[in-house]
């Protein structure tokens, strides 16, 4: 028998990279409007290095190539990046008009002129823009998020780049695009993201006020966003080029700002992706240099960059080098006659005293079934079983399974059905992990997902 281990409360995926980018954002600017120079930048891209519990982060996403303060200036960064041995993400700002973004192009091209291959070996890709597709949305709009720009601009835009970097050493590397998920998965944006090289994701579930939104959740609503990115994405790779926990500011609907959530969310979202090589940006390592953003989202308080201490443990606990663990790929489960899915799930303390389901849920048939996030290739039911060493485990691997008590079966699981498997008090604080068996000769393989609600969950009550 083997075992495809479904961390649910780290939600992982699958990534084909091998070994993958990490990074902060670094604007242009401080909070109060003035430029970064050359030495701000050289300081931000040493202290990402060093931060305790890390290593690697040493790369950069930029928002634009010009200078703040200037017309079409080298922004000072590229020096940096040169000086620190620090990688790029470029950012050509595309939400203020052509003659704007004719400025990004002088500047782009008076990098590789001046600098050479001592900055193009640097650059990782190149976005073209950042959210101005939110920002024409209904619901940009509402929230003021400022101007934005058409789908149609914008393939104009990355033409021009793809253009501006023909014959020079910059040639060949990725050109895509960052926007919010809510974006990609509208249809309208197909064009678009067909002129795109890769996807820069944009996600927060602290904003996502519509869906039930506490840190507990945000490593959910995630996953769930970054699976739908991956299958409106025609194939092209998703980045993660913004995410992050704010740690102050208001409470929005069940999402609380503070530095403990903000590890919470650290934990179950950015050390999966870092432990499933998902190139990733994260937001934001210092945001309140001479501002007060609110909300905040910096890794660490103002004050002396380098000198200051992270506002929350940046470690993670669980290695991704275990070479007794079969499959480390998170919501991805597997059934099959010879194969079994071990999930595991992390009870929060507040759950105490309530009443803990275990459900599993089969939802409606997709609309196309090639790029549906479940794959039922032979019918038949479930065997679950709760293991009975998960509370001294960090994680569960094929050497590692153990004994089980059998906590239900399910003879046919069939479409647009859930199926309570047990009902008992919550094992609050502990981890918890249950064995699924196929059935009945059942083979299917699925991403487990809330909307709509697709595999195996425990739901206080």
């Amino acid at each position: 028998m083997r075992f495809s281990t479904s961390l649910i409360a780290t939600a992982g995926l699958l990534s084909t990279a091998n070994a993958a980018i990490k990074g902060f954002n670094y604007g242009a600017n401080f909070g109060d409007g003035r430029a970064k120079t050359l030495v701000d930048f050289e300081y931000e891209f040493n202290a990402a290095k060093t931060l305790p519990g890390t290593s690697g982060w040493t790369s950069a996403r930029l928002y634009t190539m010009i200078q703040h303060g200037t017309q079409n200036t080298i922004i000072d960064a590229i020096q940096a990046a040169i000086n620190t041995k620090t990688t790029l993400l470029l950012g050509m700002w595309a939400s203020a008009g052509q003659a704007n973004f004719d400025n990004e192009i002088i500047a782009l091209k008076a990098a590789i002129t001046q600098y050479g291959t001592a900055f193009t070996d640097l650059v990782e890709g190149i976005s073209v823009g950042s959210e101005d597709l939110y920002r024409i949305t209904p619901t940009g709009i509402e929230n003021k998020s400022g101007a934005g720009a058409q789908p149609q601009e914008l393939i104009n835009y990355v033409q021009q780049t793809r253009n501006a970097i023909r014959g020079t050493p910059l040639e060949g590397k990725p050109i895509g695009h960052v926007d919010t998920w809510t974006v990609y998965v509208n249809a309208t944006n197909n064009d678009f993201i067909s002129s795109l090289d890769f996807l820069g994701m944009d996600a927060y579930p602290y904003f996502q006020t519509t869906m039930a939104n506490s840190v507990g959740s945000g490593g959910q609503l995630f996953f769930d966003a970054y699976h739908q990115t991956v299958a409106a994405a025609q194939g092209k790779p998703v980045w993660i080029t913004e995410t992050g926990w704010p740690v102050s500011g208001e409470t929005l609907n069940q999402a609380v700002p503070n530095s403990d959530n903000a590890r919470i969310y650290w934990e179950d979202v950015v050390c999966q992706l870092v432990a499933d090589n998902v190139n990733l940006y994260y937001y934001i390592l210092q945001d309140v240099q001479y501002g007060n953003p609110v909300p905040s989202f910096g890794i660490k308080p103002g004050g002396d960059l380098q000198a200051v201490s992270p506002l929350f443990d940046l470690s993670c606990p669980a290695s991704s080098a275990n070479p007794a663990k079969v499959v480390d790929n998170g919501f991805t489960a597997q059934l099959s006659p010879t194969v079994s899915t071990v999930f595991m799930f992390d009870i929060r303390p507040e759950h105490e005293s309530k009443l803990c389901n275990l459900v599993f849920f089969m939802p409606s048939p997709f609309p196309i079934p090639d790029i549906a996030p479940v794959h039922l290739r032979s019918p038949g039911g479930i065997a679950v079983a709760r293991l009975d060493n998960t509370a001294t485990i960090p994680q569960i691997s094929a050497n590692s399974v153990g004994s089980s008590t059998p906590v239900g079966i399910v003879s046919s699981i069939q479409p647009a059905n859930q199926y309570t498997l047990s009902s008992v008090p919550c094992e609050a604080g502990q981890r918890v992990a249950y064995q699924v068996d196929s059935v009945g000769g059942l083979t299917m393989d699925f991403f487990q997902m809330t909307s709509p609600p697709l595999g195996l969950f425990i739901i206080p009550s």
